[in-house]
C-alpha cells in the first residue's frame, strides 16, 4: 500500500520510524511553512496499525492507496 500524509517537520523523525519505506520515505516540503508531505510503502496487513500510530504522532490528511504493480 502507498501511505501518504502531512506532518509537521518537527515530528518527521518519529513518523518516518513508523513508515520508513522500502529504501526511504519520500518527503516533500509543503507551501505551509514547517510542514512536509510524506509518501511511503507499507505492508497491507500493517496499514491499520500504522495509520493509528501516525495519527498519534501528529500526522494529518492520511491517504492510503493500493499499489497494483511495482519493480525493484
Amino acid at each position: 500500500m502507498l501511505c501518504q500524509y502531512n506532518v509537521e517537520r518537527k515530528n518527521l523523525d518519529a513518523v518516518t520510524k513508523v513508515t520508513p519505506g522500502r529504501r526511504a520515505a519520500t518527503i516533500n516540503a509543503l507551501e505551509e511553512e514547517g510542514w512536509v508531505a510524506v509518501s511511503s510503502m507499507v505492508e497491507k496487513k500493517k496499514i491499520a496499525t500504522v495509520m493509528d500510530e501516525l495519527t498519534s504522532l501528529g500526522a494529518e490528511d492520511i491517504l492510503v492507496v493500493g499499489i497494483l504493480n511495482t519493480r525493484t
